[in-house]
C-alpha cells in the first residue's frame, strides 16, 4: 500500500508524498483548517495509507475521529525502541526531534547534530550507534518576532537581517542585533559545545528558518540543509517499524 505523510506541527499541517526520489507537498494549512486537510485525504485513492506524526494531540484526535482507522498509522514516541533512547523523560519527548535525527543518521555514518528551527528551535544529538541523546529547546525566530509584536507593540518588527553597522543605529537595527544576531549566536555556541565532545558529528539544518541559519553560520560550520528532513524521518521510522 502506498503511503502519504501528515506532519501536525505547532502552527501548521503539512501533507506530503514521495515523488521522483523526493517529496511533493500536497497541502500546507494552518491548524484551524484541519477539516480541509481531512477532506484532501478523503479525496485521495483508497489505497493510500496515512502516516501521521503529531505534536498536537487535539488535532490528531480530531483527524482520528473522522478518518477510517484502517487508513491511519500514527507514529508515537512509545514506539521508539528503548535502546535508541538515552533520555530521562521519554513520555514528554516530541517525536519530531527523534525523527529528524533518525533521518540525518540514516544519511551519514557519523553522529549527527540536527537544528530544527520552526515555532521552536531544537538542537539535538544522535550518536553514531543511532541513540538519541537529547538536546536543547529554545524559541524560534517566529516566536521571537511574535513576542516583540505582542509584548512590545510600539516597536517595529524588522526583516530577518543583520545590520552592517555595529552597534544598531536605529530601533529596528537594535532589534535585529539583539533578536536575530542573538538567535544565531546562541545556536553557534550550542554547536561549539556539542563539537567539543563530538567533533566528528555531521550538522544538519531543517525547518522554516534553515536558510537564515545557514546564511549566518555557514562560515563557521559545515552545514547540510535538508528541507524535508522530518518527512524523511517519518518514512524511515515507519519502514523500520514494518520490517
Amino acid at each position: 500500500m502506498k503511503s502519504i505523510y501528515l506532519d501536525i506541527g505547532n502552527s501548521s499541517l503539512k501533507l506530503a508524498a514521495r515523488q521522483n526520489g523526493g517529496w511533493r507537498i500536497l497541502s500546507k494549512q494552518p491548524l484551524d483548517d484541519v477539516d480541509k486537510v481531512i477532506h484532501e485525504v478523503e479525496s485521495l485513492d483508497r489505497d493510500r495509507n496515512l502516516v501521521i506524526s503529531s505534536v498536537r494531540e487535539d488535532i490528531l484526535t480530531r483527524i482520528q475521529s473522522v478518518l477510517e482507522e484502517d487508513r491511519i498509522t500514527v507514529l508515537h514516541r512509545s514506539l521508539i525502541p528503548d535502546e535508541m533512547l538515552n533520555y530521562g523523560t521519554p513520555d514528554t519527548l516530541g517525536l519530531d526531534r527523534f525523527l529528524v535525527c533518525l533521518a540525518a543518521k540514516n544519511i551519514t555514518k557519523s553522529g549527527v547534530i540536527v537544528i530544527d528551527s520552526g515555532s521552536a528551535c531544537t538542537i539535538d544529538y544522535m550518536n553514531q550507534a543511532g541513540v538519541f541523546e537529547g538536546g536543547i529547546i529554545m524559541p524560534g525566530l517566529g516566536m521571537l518576532k511574535g513576542s516583540i509584536s505582542e509584548k512590545l507593540p510600539e516597536l517595529p518588527v524588522p526583516p530577518e537581517e543583520i545590520p552592517q553597522i555595529w552597534p544598531g543605529k536605529s530601533t529596528a537595527e537594535s532589534i535585529q542585533w539583539g533578536a536575530y544576531w542573538g538567535f544565531a549566536q546562541s545556536i553557534k555556541q550550542f554547536l561549539i559545545k556539542y563539537l567539543r565532545s563530538h567533533p566528528e558529528s555531521s550538522i544538519f539544518v531543517t525547518g522554516g528558518d534553515s536558510q537564515f541559519i545557514k546564511k549566518q553560520l555557514t562560515d563557521d560550520f559545515d552545514l547540510q540543509v535538508w528541507e524535508h528532513l522530518l518527512f524523511d524521518g517519518m518514512r524511515d521510522f515507519y519502514e523500520m517499524l514494518n520490517r
